[in-house]
């Protein structure tokens, strides 16, 4: 738990997330996009970075539990954009059912391909 605190305090001391080489490795193209949108995001001044590092940080130590527990925890992007999520809602930019109602569009078929059944 101190490593997680002194990481939160290294985090909130910095204006821009960095990484050590420079570069930013990302698994997946929707993980780049969900960084990207939390650092213009919080350079809009729709939250600052402190709020961020703050709101993030329960979240990261939530799954840190959750491991430490035996259950299965969300992957850090996952951990990311639920942190994102919940704090565009604290923020009053959107709503939790906005939220919800784009992660269940997410997973409808488009109206252009339709599902077949085998």
């Amino acid at each position: 738990m101190a490593l997680l605190n002194e990481q939160v305090v290294l985090l909130r001391e910095r204006a821009m997330p960095l990484c050590a080489d420079g570069d930013m490795v990302f698994k997946e193209p929707w993980e780049a996009k969900a960084f990207a949108i939390v650092v213009t995001l919080s350079q809009e001044g729709r939250f600052t970075w402190s709020e961020w590092v703050e709101c993030f940080s329960a979240h990261v130590e939530r799954a840190t539990n959750a491991e430490a527990e035996g259950r299965t925890a969300q992957t850090y992007y996952e951990q990311w954009v639920d942190a994102l999520e919940e704090l565009l809602v604290q923020k009053g930019v959107t709503s939790a059912e906005q939220i919800y109602a784009k992660r269940l569009s997410a997973f409808k078929p488009s109206l252009g391909h339709p599902v077949t059944r085998t």
